[in-house]
């Protein structure tokens, strides 16, 4: 085990390079952990100096706003581990999930193919339950290992007990405060089953059967178009989540709206639509806040167009938000976590 004496502590870091909005804001304190051994120490360390703690993974879906008065503790916890016979395959939290997927992929192990290039760490997955065209990583969660701060205590935790719901799990609510990601196990298949069910992702491919390379392949053609690479212009994808509204309401919206498109949500009563047709529809593509703006060619997207600072970027969310809600009396939540 680690002692508190032994951490690689740094002091007044700025957190620049490990968000991928590339705001800058300065921890107090940071701390990377490559072994999850050294949760527990860390967690000491930050209780002993009465320092409120920030964990960062690949800070891909998340705003900073301001400097952290407490300790960042950044999460490398790597490897990746296929059993091919099981179709299980086991990921440190701190891998890359694009890698993690590629890696899967080489195995001949799918199911990940249509989550190729979503940005962010594999632990970082099953917090947002990430999903792209018509599939969602909790379809194939096996199990999360969890380090429990309240308890002092390394657990494991299967599907269920994640409560994932839409970009929702157990770790973004309060009951699941101080749990820790540290690994992700994925019941992946053997043999392939496309699942082309999403109408932008069946165009694109132009076949009812494609084989998995044509279809990751797919996918990375519609990211890449829509949305910007972090490493160049500064985002954290889409911004807000689509909103699910009642039957009545999506009828009423109709009337303005008769090209607004719906999907089915878990409720019959209700159906999902498209944030970013409301916002196009509120001519938000393009506008600057500063030195943010929205992207020009998804108006879900905020980016980072030239050393914005958190609060810029955050202001002009808002901005965003209220508009809807004035014109649609829809509430827009964000994908994003907001750390103030």
């Amino acid at each position: 085990m680690h002692s508190s004496d032994s951490l690689p502590i740094q002091h007044n870091l700025d957190l620049k390079p490990y968000n991928s909005f590339g705001v800058s804001v300065i921890a107090k304190q940071f701390c990377s952990v490559t072994d999850a051994d050294m949760l527990p120490a860390v967690f000491d360390h930050a209780r002993s100096k009465n320092l409120p703690v920030l964990v960062l993974g690949g800070g891909s879906n998340m705003l900073l706003v301001d400097d952290f008065p407490g300790l960042v503790i950044h999460i490398r916890l790597g490897g990746v581990q296929c059993n091919k016979s099981s179709g299980l395959v086991k990921a440190g939290a701190g891998e890359g999930w694009h890698q993690l997927v590629l890696k899967c992929m080489n195995n001949r192990l799918h199911g990940l193919e249509n989550l190729a290039l979503i940005p962010g760490s594999a632990g970082a997955a099953p917090i947002q339950n990430i999903g792209a065209y018509g599939v969602e990583l909790n379809q194939f969660v096996h199990s999360v290992g969890v380090y429990d701060n309240n308890r002092g205590v390394f657990n494991r935790l299967n599907g269920e007990e994640c409560q994932f719901a839409y970009r929702d799990s157990l770790f973004k609510r309060e009951d699941g405060a101080g749990l820790i990601i540290t690994d992700i196990i994925l019941q992946l298949h053997r043999d392939w089953q496309p699942n082309i069910s999403y109408q932008t992702l069946k165009e694109q491919l132009g076949t009812d059967s494609p084989d998995h390379q044509q279809v990751f392949e797919a996918v990375c053609r519609i990211r890449t178009s829509k949305l910007p690479d972090p490493k160049k212009l500064g985002n954290a994808g889409s911004f807000f989540k689509n909103p699910v509204i009642t039957l009545v309401k999506y009828q009423q919206l109709q009337q303005d709206l008769p090209q607004l498109p719906a999907f089915p949500a878990t409720s019959e009563n209700e159906v999902k639509i498209p944030a970013g047709h409301l916002l196009d529809e509120l001519g938000w593509r393009g506008r600057k806040h500063g030195g943010a703006a929205v992207h020009n060619s998804h108006a879900l997207v905020l980016v980072n167009a030239g050393n914005a600072n958190g609060r810029e970027i955050y202001e002009l969310s808002c901005e965003m938000r209220r508009s809807v809600l004035d014109r649609f009396d829809i509430d827009l939540q964000t994908e994003v976590t907001i750390l103030p």
